[in-house]
């Protein structure tokens, strides 16, 4: 008789370990098996496919299509598909966007929005800024402006009141320049020192996902494109449906939403 060593043992019992592993396995799909048979017994289900009309679906189809045809060439007619940004040339570029944009955030505009949609912006992005300097008193915003009468540091937005500062850079395909940000929060700073005013401070940086950036600088907020154009939506959402500055204002979210 031959005996057995250490290593035959352990490799003996790895086999049975094996065999009895398969056995298991086995026992359950045959028990899977075995339930689904039954079930197959209690719901049965036919192997046949529903007969499709198709005359009567080619019939339907058409007439859903030309009742929305119909309805397209109605809303045409009456002007509906206008979208006056998209003909206005503004395109992407930077200096007639930032134009239209300090437009809808000034409350004293033409829309008669108010400053509603400031308000929403400062509300969902800003968070270091109270909207409620908003309704202390007048605003002003200007574009393109100089608030030091310095040609190097032109500022796209500027919002001031006696207690609101904000500059706005605004960015479509443009990269933020070197060192930008900083040199703007510095101004910033020197113009709040100069009206002397314990005022409410903010730096925003308006551009696209692709280029938004983390700033950690004081008062500074880094606000997309798609951001702007969510918070434009929250109002837009509760104006009237006659109101014409409402479907400015859808056609303009419209516009931007590739931005």
């Amino acid at each position: 008789m031959q005996c057995m060593t250490l290593s035959d043992y352990f490799t003996e019992f790895a086999r049975l370990e094996r065999e009895q592993r398969q056995a298991q396995r086995q026992a359950e799909v045959d028990e899977l098996s075995l339930y689904y048979q039954r079930l197959a017994q209690l719901y049965p289900q036919s192997t046949q496919s529903p007969q499709v009309n198709d005359a009567r679906w080619k019939a339907q189809y058409q007439g859903y299509t030309d009742a929305l045809s119909h309805l397209y060439r109605h809303e045409f007619t009456l002007g509906c598909e206008i979208n006056v940004w998209e003909v206005s040339g503004l395109k992407r570029d930077e200096v007639r966007n930032t134009a239209v944009l300090s437009w809808w955030l000034d409350a004293n505009a033409s829309h008669a929005l108010g400053y509603a949609l400031l308000k929403q912006v400062i509300e969902d992005h800003l968070p270091g800024v109270d909207v409620l300097h908003l309704e202390r008193g007048p605003y002003s915003v200007c574009s393109e402006s100089l608030p030091l009468a310095e040609i190097q540091d032109r500022i796209d937005i500027e919002i001031f009141s006696n207690s609101l500062l904000m500059f706005w850079e605004v960015k479509i395909d443009a990269p933020e320049g070197a060192k930008q940000l900083a040199r703007y929060h510095q101004l910033l700073q020197t113009k709040r020192r100069h009206l002397a005013v314990d005022s409410s401070q903010a730096l925003v940086y308006l551009t696209t996902d692709k280029q938004i950036k983390c700033h950690t600088t004081p008062f500074t907020y880094g606000v997309t494109w798609k951001g702007l154009r969510k918070s434009f939506l929250t109002v837009l959402e509760h104006l009237p449906s006659n109101l014409q500055s409402r479907q400015l204002l859808g056609q303009y979210c419209q516009f931007i939403r590739n931005f």
